[in-house]
């Protein structure tokens, strides 16, 4: 597949919208602007139709991405046990607790399916066909296991390929992305 050159027009997903209007401070300013009698195209509607570019989708997905690995799931202080509806729900948003897991436990190893697994539920911009998660090289000095993810972020009219690495600070319990494309 190739990839989307710098001055194609990409789809604008909806959450973009939501986005863009709290960054704007305008969600409740009415939009109906008239000139001469003539309605004018509000901004939002402009950019709509105009499309983004491949930075502004990375930028939306560095956020979301950060919040999901920056969140504990319901799962991780309740038992959710016959729940399944509510395992899969927005309700047990983000990852499992990491403060227990030492860098030599066996327990490191399930944090790449339980990043995936993530990621497949609530980041619906990532094709789940094309969406891998492997254990990359460790950083043992700093006690940081590495993970390197892969997938195609799904767009019109071509999907851009993503790779980042996810960083698990043992330590302090975290998941760190520090090379997301699009992240500042």
């Amino acid at each position: 597949m190739r990839a989307p050159d710098k001055k194609e027009r990409l789809q604008i997903p909806l959450m973009y919208a939501f986005r863009d209007a709290y960054e704007q401070r305008d969600a409740t300013k009415r939009q109906d602007v008239r000139v001469d009698g003539e309605r004018v195209v509000a901004d939002r509607m402009l950019l709509r139709q105009r499309g983004t570019d491949e930075a502004l989708l990375k930028r939306d997905l560095a956020v979301d991405l950060g919040a999901l690995v920056d969140t504990i799931n319901l799962a991780s202080t309740a038992d959710l046990e016959g729940l399944d509806y509510v395992k899969r729900s927005i309700v047990n948003y983000g990852l499992d607790d990491l403060t227990h897991i030492v860098i030599e436990s066996s327990e490191v190893d399930s944090i790449a399916t339980q990043l995936k697994s993530a990621i497949l539920h609530h980041e619906p911009r990532l094709s789940p066909e094309s969406l891998v998660v492997e254990r990359a090289e460790d950083d043992e000095v700093n006690q940081r296991v590495r993970f390197r993810v892969r997938a195609e972020l799904l767009s019109k009219p071509l999907d851009i390929p993503i790779e980042f690495l996810a960083e698990v600070d043992v330590g302090a319990g975290k998941i760190i992305l520090p090379r997301l494309p699009g992240s500042a």
